[in-house]
């Protein structure tokens, strides 16, 4: 079975910025490729196919046991072991659901100076789409994003979709060509960003990814705002 999870579309004829927040999806394609069960049960046949259904849950029980083995590891004064076993399994098991998916991306921009935030993605009435997304650019640390002076500043980078676009053009893109996979119906949703952190990243864990992956490591200039 082909272990691609997601169809990736270059964003050609986006500016620079984009392009490079582009680049962190395909990287992350090439890098840890993976069947993701949450993906799987978005599939028009996993609604009525026993075989897909069972499929996509047990995906999603391996996924639980993946990520639950790298949490043991946990420690809130220093993160490295733990970000050292997420980045081994999700390589060794390619079982990548969304939230995951931010994690990896986040490594890469941090072993490249580049801070960013993971998000959730609720509707306009607070319903929770259970979508995680990362965010570079960020009104603040702590933030919900739904006002268009923010939404055309903010980079939203989605690995499990993937794609990256600026937060208004990503709206609109999950109300179409994505509006199945998260679930939306034919009436246009204003969508919010809501941050939601990952594990802070520490300067251990950073020259770990540096040293471990150093094709993460791009030229001088990337992802700079014009």
């Amino acid at each position: 079975m082909e272990v691609s999870s997601v169809s990736y579309q270059p964003a050609f004829g986006s500016n620079k910025i984009i392009r490079d927040a582009d680049k962190i999806c395909r990287i992350i394609s090439k890098e840890f490729p993976a069947i993701s069960g949450t993906k799987v049960e978005t599939f028009p046949l996993a609604q009525s196919q026993d075989r897909f259904i069972r499929f996509y849950k047990r995906k999603q029980y391996e996924n639980r046991a993946i990520r639950d083995d790298a949490w043991k590891l946990y420690k809130t004064s220093e993160p490295l072991d733990f970000y050292k076993r997420f980045v081994e399994n999700m390589k060794k098991y390619k079982n990548i659901n969304c939230a995951d998916y931010t994690k990896l991306a986040e490594l890469i921009l941090a072993a490249n100076g580049i801070k960013a935030v993971k998000a959730k993605i609720m509707t306009g009435h607070l319903k929770n789409l259970d979508h995680a997304v990362l965010i570079v650019n960020p009104p603040a640390k702590n933030f919900i994003a739904y006002k268009n002076q923010d939404l055309q500043k903010i980079i939203v980078i989605d690995p499990w979709l993937g794609f990256a676009d600026y937060g208004s053009n990503a709206i609109v893109r999950y109300n179409s060509e994505f509006a199945q996979q998260l679930g939306l119906n034919d009436k246009f949703e204003k969508l919010v960003f809501a941050s939601d952190h990952n594990p802070e990243i520490s300067s251990k864990t950073v020259d770990y990814i540096r040293e471990k992956f150093p094709q993460f490591l791009q030229k001088s200039g990337f992802m700079t705002f014009a």
